[in-house]
């Protein structure tokens, strides 16, 4: 998903650059430096910023989490590498031709009588947009309010959000191995083919009567816990065949104190199966499915029973994976996301050199992501076009995709997020008006954005084709996130937000501020009135 998207999004936004500085009349080589020093810096803040986002994973523990985010960040480096190198290289060697199959400059043609293709700045495209900013600017608050209003109730379903890990119930339809999954749950005990496995260390022989009893009463509490339906283990179902009645605690003792050699086979193949060296093996069947949250959540109840004296237990099983990794997850979401927002704020003031910027990026982006969010939940977890999607709901999220999304989703908001304020920059540098500067960078980077977001909901949404539900679900939530910080984020309430704010979208104090000048990156790279002159600083 991200090597297609990002990949493009990049080519995109060079090249479209490269253009609108050819149709300025500056040479190929002056076009080239431009774009690099321009739409490349703000690519090259941009792929840091999907990187820094994916290391957010890295502070899972969770192999499974720690290899998307290092998978992810490998491959953000591979495509900004070719970006930054092969893709001007490759624009240079164009030069004018990257027009030649231009679909306006080939209806031009078509219509023959018509003037042929040449975009500017004041161009209709962009006017349309610098319209739309300026409407929004003119009423701020009427846009906010409302728009706000719609996001946070998108994102509300997610306040009901119920995290597990995938079980059968997720795999395809018709799979031999879900089928038969399904089959066992229904036709059979509920619980059996998934059941919680408790294993008992006890303090010397485990046949001595004490280690027999202590065994027995803990089976006993682990039994009377709300939705277990039975415990078994080698001292448990011994029944007398004589009397049809259960053993008593001193019959077992009894039993198990005779020779191995004189033990009924069954009582030596329970031996065999569940007993290890001064370790008991208890099987708890529950009529909870192991792979729900509600199972999950019968793991810390069954941990905190009081085992007994000399008697340690630890739990196993799918239930006790998806607690442990769940809680795992949960003990380290804060760090995670503490991390990334961080880091964010430190690119984007040493690319812009304003604290106030950092901030309100951040704050939109967690509004477009908890859209998605609640998309997610109200999509997967709720079940709603279950059969447009063609899916079965497991009436939970599954467990790890929210993060993800959390985590790839701000390196991508940041992107757009990176592009746009870079124009506004620069229109805000050359004339100091604010108004007029977000209506500029907005003319002239919406295009770019819409199209760079059209076709990164086209590879998302192209996994909501799969047929396994975590890829499907991560598909379409990332889709409908890049669509609604696109088109909402970027075209109402960026431009509100920054009318409001206005001079003090710039703003940074003292020693920060000089800190930023120092560094150099938010200086306005060359004066768009000189058409001939070179990007400052191109070459550095």
């Amino acid at each position: 998903m991200l090597g297609l998207a990002l990949a493009i999004d990049y080519s995109l936004f060079m090249t479209s650059r490269f253009r609108e500085e050819l149709r300025r009349g500056r040479t190929v080589g002056d076009a080239v430096a431009i774009a690099v020093a321009t739409s490349g810096k703000a690519v090259a803040f941009s792929g840091v910023a999907v990187a820094a986002g994916l290391s957010g994973l890295l502070a899972f523990d969770a192999p499974a989490l720690r290899s998307f985010g290092i998978g992810g960040m490998l491959t953000v480096v591979a495509s900004l590498f070719f970006a930054l190198t092969f893709l001007p290289a490759l624009l240079g060697m164009l030069g004018p031709r990257v027009n030649k199959l231009s679909v306006a400059g080939l209806a031009a043609r078509f219509r023959r009588g018509r003037q042929a293709q040449r975009h500017d700045a004041a161009g209709p495209a962009p006017s349309r947009w610098g319209w739309m900013a300026e409407r929004v600017m003119a009423h701020p608050i009427a846009v906010l309010v409302p728009t706000l209003a719609i996001l946070l109730a998108a994102g509300s379903p997610f306040l009901h959000l119920e995290q597990g890990l995938p079980g059968s119930s997720t795999l395809p339809k018709g799979l031999e191995s879900r089928e038969a999954a399904v089959s066992l749950e229904t036709r059979f005990q509920t619980g059996t083919t998934m059941p919680m496995i408790i294993l008992a260390d006890v303090q010397g022989d485990p046949t001595s009567a004490a280690n027999i009893k202590a065994v027995l009463d803990y089976q006993a509490k682990v039994a009377a816990v709300d939705g277990v339906t039975s415990v078994s283990g080698p001292f448990s179902g011994l029944v007398n065949p004589a009397a049809g009645a259960p053993l008593t605690t001193d019959q077992i003792t009894a039993l198990f104190g005779q020779p191995q050699s004189a033990w009924p086979a069954r009582l030596a193949a329970l031996w065999k199966n569940d007993v290890a060296g001064s370790t008991v093996k208890l099987t708890v069947v529950s009529s909870i499915r192991a792979d729900s949250p509600a199972g999950a959540k019968m793991v810390p109840v069954i941990r905190g029973l009081a085992a007994g004296t000399g008697l340690t237990a630890q739990i196993g099983g799918y239930a006790a994976i998806s607690h442990d990794f769940l809680q795992a997850q949960s003990d380290r979401i804060p760090v995670a996301i503490t991390t990334v927002m961080i880091a964010m704020a430190v690119i984007l003031f040493l690319l812009f050199g304003s604290v106030v910027l950092p901030i309100k990026a951040i704050l939109m982006t967690l509004l477009s992501i908890s859209a998605s969010f609640g998309a997610l939940v109200w999509i997967f977890q709720d079940g709603n076009f279950s059969g447009a999607l063609n899916f079965s709901t497991p009436g939970f999220t599954m467990a790890g995709v929210p993060i993800i999304m959390f985590c790839v989703l701000f390196g991508l908001s940041m992107d757009y997020e990176v592009l746009l304020l870079s124009r506004v920059q620069e229109a805000w540098r050359r004339t100091g008006d604010n108004r007029a500067s977000v209506a500029e960078g907005l003319a002239k980077t919406a295009g770019v954005i819409t199209g760079a977001a059209l076709i990164m909901i086209s590879v998302f949404a192209a996994f909501s084709l799969a047929e396994t539900l975590t890829i499907k679900s991560m598909g379409v939530g990332m889709a409908i996130a890049v669509f609604v910080d696109a088109t909402i984020v970027r075209v109402l309430l960026v431009p509100a937000t920054m009318r409001l704010l206005g001079r003090w979208n710039w703003w940074a104090p003292g020693p920060l501020k000089h800190l930023a000048d120092r560094v150099g990156f938010d200086h306005a790279e060359f004066d768009e009135t000189e058409p001939g002159a070179r990007a400052e600083g191109a070459g550095g």
